[in-house]
């Protein structure tokens, strides 16, 4: 239950963050708003009325609206005004989603960000042996000899060779944290890849947990959301052009979203760590502003491809027209969720995610 309720507020979360934007950027541009609602109707109340503005709380409680006036005072409605004011009411849902994607990976910084450390040497140890006298510990990695880096057994055994095994001392990583180790004199260490009681084993290495000063953490939050939002971008011409099969991106519809988020929220269940919720939020976040802006019928990015011809052609499109090639767009959406869902569902994302 715990995982399905963050699913849907997660969902939720980004609609109603998409709509807040669209809302906030007509109340600058002084456009009527009738109504801002939570959830999706039948009302179930009206929590306020501020500057003719509605805002209700409706019984499908996932995702929000913004409605505008169909008709009313000449001046105050979306189609009269400048393709400027136009194309920012369009922008303001992307802009807030790809703000709160800032946000939340500031806080995946601030909390802690994983940083995955390069292959390090990793040790068995043989009870009773001068080794675990010296304080090796099974499953100690071995990241440096004499404070030369090494990254595999064939790189430690190489330098052991070179110094007739008079390794004097290794650093270890053992638990989260690093030392040195003194070694004692006497037969070579490391020439080979098991003596005085150490195992060497190839393939080892760590994650670390990082975290970053606020103001840090805000830099690296701005340029990790830029990054995701652009990544969409580059993975549909990398597929466009032949370098990644088609067959190989799996389109994520609102089940798949739901699948990949309950994953998240059980792992906040069993751990306590919200990193993998945050950072699974901002990163859809993100996609979804990109998404957005995409130049296609029905998306905010198509609406603004009219603006754009507009701008070129000197004089409007009919809007009649405009809107059957957006009622089209939507409808051919809406078809394409229909079988990403289909897919989501006979195909359930494994355990762990994509």
């Amino acid at each position: 239950m715990t995982t399905l309720i963050a699913a849907v507020l997660v969902l939720g979360l980004l609609t109603s963050v998409h709509e807040l934007g669209h809302l906030l950027a007509a109340k600058r541009a002084g456009l009527q708003v009738d109504e801002f609602g939570l959830g999706y109707p039948p009302r179930i109340l009206t929590l306020a009325r501020i500057g003719g503005t509605q805002y209700t709380l409706n019984l499908i409680f996932f995702g929000a609206f913004v409605r505008l006036p169909e008709e009313g005072e000449p001046g105050t409605h979306l189609s009269d005004q400048t393709k400027r004011i136009r194309a920012m009411f369009l922008l303001g849902g992307p802009l807030l989603n790809l703000l709160l994607a800032v946000v939340l990976f500031s806080m995946c910084f601030v909390s802690g960000w994983p940083v995955g450390h390069d292959l390090a040497v990793g040790v068995k140890v043989r009870p009773r042996s001068v080794a675990e006298a010296v304080g090796f510990e099974n499953d100690d990695l071995i990241v440096a000899a004499d404070g030369r880096r090494v990254s595999s057994t064939l790189d430690l055994i190489l330098y052991a060779r070179s110094v007739h095994g008079n390794v004097r001392a290794v650093t270890i990583r053992r638990r989260g944290r690093s030392f040195l180790l003194p070694l004692p004199a006497g037969a070579p260490w490391f020439v080979k890849p098991e003596s005085r009681g150490v195992k060497l084993c190839n393939g080892a290495g760590w994650v670390e947990s990082i975290s970053y000063p606020w103001p840090q953490a805000i830099q690296q939050g701005l340029t990790q959301a830029l990054t995701s939002a652009a990544s969409l971008f580059a993975l549909a011409f990398d597929v466009v052009r032949g370098m990644i099969p088609a067959d190989m991106v799996r389109p994520v519809g609102p089940v798949g979203i739901a699948q990949l988020t309950s994953q998240a929220a059980r792992q906040l269940v069993d751990t306590g760590g919200w990193f993998p919720l945050l950072h699974l939020t901002a990163t859809l976040s993100a996609a979804l502003a990109a998404i957005n802006i995409l130049p296609l019928p029905g998306l905010d990015g198509g609406r603004l491809l009219f603006i754009i011809i507009e701008a070129l052609r000197g004089k409007r499109l009919d809007p009649s027209k405009e809107n059957l090639i957006h009622f089209v767009g939507i409808a051919l959406m809406l078809m394409l969720i229909l079988v990403v869902t289909y897919h989501d569902i006979t195909a359930p994302y494994p355990p762990g995610g994509r």
